[in-house]
């Protein structure tokens, strides 16, 4: 059987306020959730969250773990290891067979006021790991339906684009402080700036 790889990603705009909110929603409806800080662990005592805490590590990537899909102890195993190897430090794998990255949003620093955003990504084989299809799916089915969608804004003219973004979302919490009000929007790069409607 040959495989298939899929690299699915959203672009996603997400104060403190939203992950945390976000977090609960996922674990409410996939009780075997958990959250791995990930940055370089001095042992194999890694930092696992039952919310997304970005309050406390800001700028930091964490992994969504499904542990029925794969276990906290068959990650550790099979999943962690120093990098590079002449480190002490470990390391931990983002994404693969029950993973999903979730890459924090942050203050842009070519735009002060304005957040940029974080990703939610995945790398899995579909013919062969068929739960961790469906465990990405729901999530982003998840994400999605918590979101607002984003509109790309002339910020000179406050001119909105009629259609929204495909990849880019907003939750709640970002879509209100960062409305295009003071300067403050949400931002891809130095000439992409959005906002969401009705907000």
């Amino acid at each position: 059987m040959t495989g298939k790889i899929k690299l699915p990603a959203l672009e996603i705009f997400m104060t403190a306020v939203d992950a945390v909110e976000f977090s609960k929603v996922l674990k409410d409806q996939i009780q075997s959730v958990k959250f791995i800080k990930q940055c370089p662990w001095t042992d194999l005592n890694i930092p696992i969250f039952d919310v997304l805490d970005m309050e406390t590590v800001k700028n930091i990537d964490f992994s969504i773990i499904n542990t029925d899909i794969l276990s906290i102890e068959d990650y550790k195993k099979n999943y962690v290891g120093h990098y590079p190897e002449s480190t002490d430090y470990y390391h931990g794998a983002m994404v693969g067979r029950g993973l999903v990255r979730f890459s924090c949003s942050e203050l842009a620093g070519y735009a002060p006021g304005s957040l940029r955003n974080g990703r939610l990504t995945a790398s899995y084989d579909v013919i062969k790991q068929p739960e961790t299809d469906k465990f990405v799916k729901a999530v982003w089915k998840i994400f999605k339906k918590g979101a607002k969608k984003v509109y790309l804004i002339n910020r000179e003219t406050g001119q909105i684009e009629e259609k929204p973004e495909t990849r880019f979302f907003a939750w709640p919490d970002a879509a209100k402080k960062f409305n295009g009000e003071d300067g403050h929007y949400l931002t891809n790069h130095a000439f992409a700036y959005f906002v969401a409607k009705d907000v």
